[in-house]
């Protein structure tokens, strides 16, 4: 059986390695445009028909993949990420960095060793869940890369037109690039990135809800 002092290093590998394999299956279809496309097309088959708008709304149709790729993506998290344990993880590293923050400025070496075998057991606690995190980012990563492609193929290729009116500007090239990024992209992600806070907080909200009705149910079955 192994201590706590190897079961860190063990875990950070063990998620180090996860991160690895993901990154190059990940660059491996970014970068071999046969395989992206033929995502694109495949993911086309489902989507076109039904997001396609007949090609006259191109803000909807990103908007639409906007809110499936936000449910996909906080769906798989949500099942793999355990909220409760990770705000109670939250918690104890702030505590406990806030006691190491004391002693370190007291220069208490005797209590600074003692935090520093503490640290490893919360890191390895923290470590198990981002790995189980990674997990939920490993089994969508294929399907929101088959989604984006269709996006943005149908953005390059198949709307008539790309100027459309936005509430900031009367008229915008969806296709021109502005900052490094063309406009759609931009656009796209100024609205999803909010959109993921809102839904995973609803995930969490629910989430906690759930829990405390547990506990209180537990309370009401103790005093009976």
């Amino acid at each position: 059986m192994t201590s706590d002092m190897e079961n860190p290093p063990q875990m950070k590998s063990s998620v180090t390695q996860m991160y690895l394999l993901f990154m190059l299956l990940f660059m491996i279809v970014i970068f071999i445009p046969e395989l992206r496309f033929a995502l694109g097309r495949a993911a086309g088959f489902v989507l076109e028909p039904l997001f396609s708008f007949n090609y006259k709304y191109p803000i909807y149709t990103m908007l639409a993949m906007g809110v499936l790729v936000t449910l996909i993506n906080s769906a798989a998290a949500h099942r793999y990420t355990d909220w409760i344990t990770m705000a109670k993880n939250q918690a104890r590293m702030r505590a406990f960095n806030e006691v190491y923050r004391e002693a370190l400025r007291k220069q208490d070496m005797a209590k600074l060793e003692k935090l520093r075998k503490i640290q490893l057991k919360l890191s390895a606690e923290s470590m198990e869940t981002q790995s189980q995190t990674m997990k939920a980012t490993m089994i969508t990563w294929l399907i929101v890369i088959a989604i984006f492609t269709w996006l943005w193929l149908f953005m390059q290729y198949s709307i008539p037109y790309t100027y459309v009116a936005i509430p900031w500007a009367h008229a915008v090239d969806l296709n021109k690039v502005s900052y490094l990024f063309p406009n759609w992209l931009l656009i796209y992600s100024s609205f999803t990135m909010p959109l993921a806070w809102v839904v995973r907080y609803i995930f969490k909200y629910f989430e906690f809800r759930k829990k405390l009705e547990k506990i209180q149910l537990r309370g009401l079955e103790a005093v009976k």
